[in-house]
């Protein structure tokens, strides 16, 4: 689940967004109405004049509108995506990292997630499971070792219980 910052977050973003097409709707309708509207006082010739330019140039203007719109909001969505991919593609660079570190057996360079990064809880889970795969490989180790060194004594007993145990850390990790 989201915790409240990253949602408030995302609303501000939205917010911004909002705002920001109502004022260049805002102001698209007054540049319109100012290219549109004749002076006060004319008379009626004038008046018709201006209708029927306005009806000319009213397709254009907007076309204009529409496009100033579309591009501002297009804009902006893009570089609201851009930011928020980062939060993701950021941690999910970092578990890659993290896991060719583990694969060469150093866990003590794993790379932790910078503070506004998304993905904390799966950074714990896999941290978790990393954890728990490096114990039951370190008691596989112990436990071969055992069957071992059992083996060399000659103590069949010894050997039998370090086998099934390596049974049981076996039949642990099938799916």
């Amino acid at each position: 689940m989201r915790n409240a910052s990253q949602t408030f977050f995302h609303v501000k973003l939205v917010a911004k967004v909002a705002l920001a097409a109502g004022v260049t709707a805002v102001l698209c309708l007054l540049v319109s109405l100012a290219f549109l509207t004749g002076t006060n006082g004319d008379s009626y010739p004038v008046i018709i004049r201006n209708n029927s330019i306005t009806r000319e140039e009213i397709g254009s203007l907007m076309l204009f509108s529409g496009l100033a719109l579309v591009s501002l909001i297009g804009v902006l969505t893009w570089l609201i995506a851009l930011y928020s991919s980062f939060r993701i593609a950021g941690p999910l660079y970092r578990f890659t990292g993290n896991f060719k570190t583990v694969i060469a057996n150093d866990m003590n360079g794993l790379i932790g997630l910078r503070t506004g990064d998304s993905l904390r809880k799966q950074e714990s889970n896999i941290m978790h499971a990393l954890t728990a795969a490096r114990a039951h490989y370190a008691a596989i180790d112990r436990a071969s070792q055992q069957a071992a060194a059992a083996l060399e004594c000659g103590d069949a007993d010894a050997y039998a219980k370090a086998i099934s145990h390596l049974k049981a850390l076996d039949a642990k990790i099938r799916i």
